[in-house]
């Protein structure tokens, strides 16, 4: 069987007795185990979370989103989530070393290289793998809620119109009204019927505009 999709699993970090859990990592491992590749991490910056102050730590301003795939050839559109250039390239591409010109590659082998002579020129460039996006959602109801923006992010760069979204952790509903607005088709699952019940409620009032 072909396995060219993608998982990506939002999942917040904890605190247990004033120290950091490991049970992300421990989740990593065991995805592994049953022969998921983590192909990436990419990271969700909360810009406008609220501040706040314990005694040992300060308020987590992100959360992870990790990428599986059952396969190295896995669909991927990155033209889609393209982003324009900035104002770091008037300066960064004026004056350019030799190492600018030909693929560096990364002196601690992390497998990372770059060519900055090829951004010459052009108005759009790939994003990187941190995501600044603010807080706010329309789902207040719902305990971990996401803005509609992060998903429509990931939808359009793993899926082409027509193609089908899953969301096993369906909550609100918010992933699936993504996936409506951009053309594709979706399935949610949701174990608690107070959610299943607002996401079909926020599906609705989307069909009825």
């Amino acid at each position: 069987m072909n396995h060219r999709g993608t998982f990506i699993l939002n999942i917040k970090e904890k605190i247990v007795k004033s120290e950091r859990h490991t049970y992300v990592m421990e989740l990593i491992m065991e995805m592994r185990k049953q022969g998921w590749l983590w192909t990436e991490e990419f990271i969700w910056h909360k810009k406008n979370c609220f501040p706040g102050k314990w005694p040992n730590r300060f308020r987590d301003a992100w959360e992870r989103l990790l990428q599986f795939n059952k396969q190295k050839d896995f669909n991927m559109y990155q033209d889609g989530v393209m982003v324009p250039m900035g104002d770091w390239a008037k300066t960064r591409l004026k004056n350019l070393s030799e190492t600018d010109k030909k693929r560096d590659n990364s002196k601690v082998g992390s497998g990372f290289g770059k060519n900055v002579s090829k951004w010459i020129g052009r108005d759009m460039a790939y994003p990187t793998n941190v995501l600044i996006m603010a807080t706010e959602t329309s789902n207040k109801e719902h305990s971990a809620v996401f803005p509609k923006e992060l998903p429509s992010w990931f939808i359009k760069l793993f899926t082409k119109p027509g193609d089908t979204v899953l969301d096993p952790f369906l909550g609100s509903g918010t992933t699936l009204v993504a996936a409506f607005q951009l053309d594709r088709n979706s399935i949610g699952i949701e174990i608690k019927e107070e959610y299943y019940k607002l996401a079909i409620q926020n599906l609705d009032e989307l069909n009825r505009k």
